[in-house]
C-alpha cells in the first residue's frame, strides 16, 4: 500500500506540473501573440499618460496633410558675368574685363588665349584683313595670349562701350597718339611698356608679341587703373530671366557664311548637342593655339556698317562708320532681324521692336561688316 500511495503522490505531482507548464507556456503564447498586433489595436487598461499621447494622436490624425513647397527657381543667378551672363563668383561678378587685339592673317594663326573670350569682336581692317578683340574677364591665369597688334580709332570706340583695359601694340597710324582720351590703354610701343610683352621666337613677325595674364595684371597695378567695372555698366545686350531662352528667331540658321574680303572669310556651323556655333576660317576650324579646341558661341551677331576708305600719310586707311545700321542674330539654331546703335558712346544691340535685344547666356560673337557687299553674310542652311 505505501508503494501504491507514493506513485499516486507522483502521478498527482506530475499532472500537477504538467498543468502549471502549460499555464506558463500559454503566457508566453499570449504574450508572443500580443506583440504581434498593431500597437493601435492593443486593449490594455486606460492609463493617464497614455490618454493623453491618444488625444495628441488623435489631433496630429485630423490635421490636414502637409505639402511641400517646390524650391523656387531664381531668376538669375545670385552672381553672374555681365557679359555672358552665367553663374559667377562675386568677385569675378564685378571685375572689369580687358580687350586684346589680335591679327588675324593666316601667319598669325592659331591665336593664344583667344578661346577664353566672354566676346570676341571683329573688324574690318586696310587690305581686306579683320582684327579679332577678345574681351574677358578671365585672363589673369593665362599663360600666353597673342599674337598682339594694332588697335584702330573704331575699334577703341566699341571696345570703350564694354569698359574694357584695352591691350594693343600701337594703331595704323604711327605717328598719331595713342593714349585715347579718358580711357585705360596698355599700347606696348606708344606707352613704351616693354615688360608687358614678349617676343616668340618660334613665329614670324609681327605676329610674335605675346603676353601673359600675370603680366597684364602687373602692368594694370604699375598704371593703377580702376579693376572693378563700372557702376551701372551694362552689355549691349539683356539676358532672359532663370533658365529661359531668349525668342526663338523666324528662319532656321545652321550654316552660315561671312565674307569680309576677297581674301578673308570666316563661317559657323550650329552644333544642337552643345548649342553652340563652331567658328571656321579659311575653311579650317579656328582654334585656341594652348588648347587646340575650335572657337565656339552661344550667340552669333553679324552687324552691317557704313564704312570709308581713304588715303592718310601712311598710306591707304580704312574706317567704319559707326553710325548705326541692322545686323542678324544667330542663336539655338535660327536667326532673328536686329539693329544697333551707337549713342554718346554706348554701343546697344535692338530687337524688332526696339528693345535691348535679349541674347542666350554663354559666349557672344560679334562681326561688323561692309554694308555695300551684298554677298557679306549668308545662310546657308
Amino acid at each position: 500500500m505505501k508503494v501504491f500511495k507514493r506513485r499516486n503522490s507522483l502521478a498527482g505531482l506530475s499532472i500537477l506540473t504538467f498543468l502549471l507548464a502549460l499555464l506558463v507556456i500559454g503566457s508566453f503564447a499570449g504574450c508572443e501573440a500580443a506583440s504581434m498586433i498593431p500597437v493601435k489595436n492593443r486593449q490594455a487598461a486606460p492609463d493617464p499618460d497614455d490618454r493623453i499621447v491618444a488625444e495628441q494622436t488623435t489631433a496630429k490624425e485630423t490635421d490636414p496633410p502637409s505639402t511641400t513647397t517646390p524650391e523656387e527657381i531664381p531668376e538669375r543667378p545670385l552672381f553672374f558675368n555681365p557679359l555672358t551672363g552665367l553663374e559667377a563668383t562675386e568677385l569675378s561678378s564685378t571685375s572689369r574685363p580687358v580687350a586684346v587685339s589680335f591679327g588675324n592673317t593666316s601667319y598669325a594663326l592659331p591665336q593664344f588665349g583667344i578661346g577664353h573670350s566672354d566676346v570676341l569682336l571683329e573688324f574690318p581692317i586696310e587690305n581686306g584683313a579683320t582684327r579679332l578683340v577678345m574681351v574677358t574677364t578671365d585672363y589673369d591665369g593665362l599663360e600666353k595670349i597673342g599674337g598682339i597688334r594694332s588697335t584702330r580709332d573704331y575699334i577703341s570706340d566699341v571696345v570703350n562701350a564694354f569698359d574694357a583695359i584695352q591691350v594693343y601694340a600701337g594703331t595704323s597710324d604711327v605717328s598719331a597718339s595713342v593714349l585715347f582720351e579718358g580711357r585705360d590703354t596698355l599700347d606696348y610701343l606708344t606707352q613704351n611698356l616693354q615688360s608687358l610683352c614678349y617676343r616668340d621666337t618660334s613665329r614670324i613677325m609681327p605676329h610674335n608679341l605675346m603676353t601673359t595674364g600675370s603680366l597684364i595684371v602687373s602692368e594694370i597695378g604699375k598704371l593703377g587703373y580702376r579693376t572693378d567695372v563700372r557702376d551701372g555698366f551694362t552689355a549691349p545686350y539683356a539676358f532672359p530671366d532663370g533658365t529661359k531662352k531668349a525668342p526663338a528667331g523666324d528662319m532656321p540658321a545652321s550654316e552660315i557664311s561671312i565674307t569680309f574680303s576677297q581674301t578673308q572669310n570666316a563661317s559657323f556651323s550650329y552644333r544642337s548637342e552643345t548649342g553652340n556655333y563652331l567658328r571656321f576660317q579659311l575653311g579650317e576650324k579656328q582654334i585656341d593655339g594652348i588648347d587646340r579646341n575650335t572657337l565656339s558661341f552661344t550667340n552669333v551677331i553679324v552687324l552691317f556698317s557704313d564704312c570709308a576708305t581713304y588715303e592718310s600719310a601712311n598710306g591707304s586707311e580704312f574706317s567704319l562708320t559707326l553710325n548705326g545700321g541692322t545686323g542678324k542674330c544667330f542663336s539655338d539654331g535660327t536667326a532673328k532681324d536686329v539693329s544697333w546703335q551707337m549713342t554718346n558712346g554706348e554701343f546697344t544691340l535692338l530687337d524688332t521692336e526696339g528693345n535691348r535685344l535679349t541674347v542666350n547666356r554663354g559666349t557672344t560673337y560679334i562681326g561688323f561688316v561692309r554694308i555695300s557687299d551684298p554677298n557679306a553674310l549668308k545662310v546657308i542652311r
